[in-house]
């Protein structure tokens, strides 16, 4: 059974070498030492300010606590974002108190429709943040990237992009994920290929917004323990998570060069019936989405491997486990295709070529 993934962490003695920056100033929380200089490098990395979080979820309730906490925000009551996303995206919008409205996605790049966005934010003023995504770690066109920021710059309405697994990627535009939006939030979840087990990271260009990131993920507490933010928590990301971030950082470029040139050789070899995702070869590729010419040719490329090739589907739509949420526009139409056609198969920092030649065949025969 080739497995839908193996994750990999660095080795032990790679890992405490930073530890030991802890131990030496015995301080393991709460912005120690691995923490400040893990920082340091993703904002060097990205061109951006980075605050590490304890994981990507955490991430994107500290974004939305930052920017609705802005003054000048006024009362708002829902968050739109893509039916096509993980349900932790909702889920963050509804703890900082926004009704989730859906919207549908392109049918080439996967991501939110840049169009139905500007007619959305044109008509309403009842959207207090837009949650673009990211969708399997892919940027979304440079086009498409410049209207969603656009559109939310004319509104007023702050753009928070949740990139799970996209970090390391870079737009054809050569904009880094971590340099979208206004607040741009990444996963190290141990099934992302930067996987430290759990963590992540929160990105913004605006300082303010960096201040107010470093406040929220710290119960909102100013210097002197005074609250600042109401909507603060516990997200901060411990020196063990930091370390194991910092001992991955170190041989990050190799990992993505090995899951790109794997990815690659199954592109060769699986033929022209599969659809895959537009500009998906400036992807993390955490796994392998493959949109099949119909429904049934899915079924039949999944019972086809079932027991050699491990498969899953992603993502089931937002609409579908949340019934009830607002749904923008004409429908959802170009979600539930993209949804009755999907697959995702195997990727690991490790595939053999054994392994992806196999992957290719059955995509081949499908």
């Amino acid at each position: 059974m080739i497995r839908f993934q193996r994750p990999q962490l660095p080795p032990t003695e790679a890992i405490d070498g930073y530890l030991e920056l802890s131990r030496g100033e015995r301080w393991f929380s709460n912005g120690g030492p691995c923490w400040r200089l893990l920082r340091d490098r993703l904002g060097e990395r990205v061109g951006a300010y980075c605050v590490p979080v304890a994981n990507g979820t955490l991430g994107l309730m500290a974004a939305l606590a930052a920017v609705l906490d802005d003054p000048g925000s006024g009362p708002k009551r829902s968050a739109l974002m893509p039916s096509f996303t993980f349900l932790a995206t909702a889920q963050a919008a509804v703890w900082a108190g926004l009704e989730p409205r859906l919207g549908d996605i392109a049918a080439d790049h996967w991501h939110l429709d840049p169009e139905l966005l500007e007619q959305t934010l044109g008509a309403s003023e009842e959207i207090g943040a837009v949650l673009a995504v990211s969708a399997f770690g892919t940027p979304p066109p440079s086009e498409t990237r410049q209207r969603w920021e656009r559109a939310c710059r004319q509104a007023g309405v702050p753009l928070i992009v949740d990139s799970a697994a996209g970090f390391g990627a870079i737009a054809a535009d050569a904009v880094p994920i971590g340099a979208q939006g206004d607040v741009e939030v990444v996963s190290f979840h141990a099934t992302k290929p930067f996987a430290i087990g759990e963590g992540g990271a929160v990105f913004t260009r605006d300082a303010a917004l960096r201040d107010r990131l470093e406040l929220a993920v710290n119960f909102g507490f100013r210097a002197d323990r005074t609250v600042a933010l109401t909507l603060g928590l516990n997200a901060k990301m411990s020196e063990l998570h930091a370390a194991t971030a910092l001992a991955v950082l170190d041989q990050f470029d190799a990992i993505l060069a090995r899951r790109r040139d794997a990815a690659a050789a199954i592109r060769a070899g699986a033929g022209a019936e599969v659809q895959w995702q537009a500009e998906a070869e400036r992807s993390t590729w955490q796994f392998l989405p493959v949109a099949l010419p119909s429904p049934e040719r899915r079924q039949r490329l999944a019972a086809n491997v079932e027991g050699e090739i491990e498969t899953r589907v992603y993502y089931d739509p937002l609409h579908d486990l949340t019934p009830g949420y607002p749904i923008l526009g004409a429908g959802l139409e170009r979600t539930d295709d993209l949804h009755r056609h999907i697959l995702c198969l195997p990727m690991a920092n490790d595939l053999s070529p054994a392994e992806t030649g196999a992957i290719a065949a059955a995509l081949a025969a499908a």
